[in-house]
């Protein structure tokens, strides 16, 4: 658990960074259909990555210590 709670922060700091430099996964409006695509696979990485996280951090984890 120590070692998974700090990668859990760390993969938080780079999916912001993502999104930041994605402008929050929208496309300009010349974006090919495979960068639209790219970037809604992205936006729902990160929901997911979200839910794992939690789950982890407040469902599993206390139940284990």
């Amino acid at each position: 658990m120590r070692v998974m709670q700090p990668e859990h922060e760390k993969a938080g700091e780079l999916m912001a960074a993502i999104r930041e430099l994605t402008n929050h996964y929208n496309p300009s409006g010349d974006a090919c259909i495979t960068h639209e695509l790219v970037l809604q696979e992205l936006r729902q990485f990160e929901e997911d990555l979200h839910e794992h996280v939690y789950l982890e951090n407040h469902l599993l984890f206390p139940n284990v210590c």
